[in-house]
């Protein structure tokens, strides 16, 4: 499995190498310092698995960086975040933009080996501390009120005719308000989007 993984700290792609590119593991991991040199690898290194990207590294900037990475590679390699243990809204932002996890720098590395492979495998990591946390602020921050009623609808196992007439409108808006949804959610179709919800607590 080849790995990226852009760390701002030194010390933390030193770990990062011994521990997780020992050879011991069927992990081939290549490390970066600067959102560029990420993108440089991305671009020269076509078979990567799985990335994951520092929010300390100084030119990452959150959410902005996250969705510039994504659009810049034009790739749809899982790309996870890693930061500190407090940042639950922020997680839960990136979590809606797309991103495949969120790693918080306390993890063992046993902890990351296993969240890497979850990953890989087209699963969303998210500790479970974040995960029991209210996701109702970036919800309703994120979503208009109509998207959140349109949402409701899907979670019920609704048609788009159903929500349409629920709501007084035509399937035509809700169609709209769908392709919005699925956007920000960075699900791919009606299902998927379902799901993300579901794994984001967006209930």
């Amino acid at each position: 499995m080849n790995v990226l993984l852009g760390y701002a700290n030194s010390l933390s792609r030193d770990f990062a190498q011994s521990h997780l590119g020992n050879g011991q593991l069927d992990f081939h991991i290549i490390t970066a310092g600067t959102l560029a040199d990420c993108l440089q690898i991305t671009r020269d290194f076509k078979s990567l698995d799985v990335v994951c990207l520092d929010l300390e590294m100084r030119d990452v900037g959150g959410v902005r960086g996250f969705k510039q990475f994504r659009q810049a590679t034009g790739r749809r390699m899982p790309v996870a975040m890693i930061g500190s243990d407090a940042g639950g809204g922020e997680a839960r932002d990136l979590l809606l933009a797309g991103a495949a996890g969120y790693l918080p720098y306390s993890m063992s590395a046993d902890a990351l080996v296993g969240a890497i492979k979850l990953i890989a495998a087209g699963e969303i990591f998210v500790p479970v501390d974040m995960m029991n946390a209210s996701s109702e602020e970036a919800r309703d921050r994120l979503l208009t009120k109509r998207e959140r009623e349109v949402l409701t609808g899907l979670l019920a196992g609704q048609s788009n005719r159903e929500i349409a007439n629920h709501l007084s409108l035509s399937e035509v808006t809700i169609k709209h308000h769908l392709k919005s949804l699925r956007s920000k959610l960075g699900a791919k179709n009606r299902t998927h989007a379902v799901c993300r919800a579901i794994e984001l607590g967006l209930r």
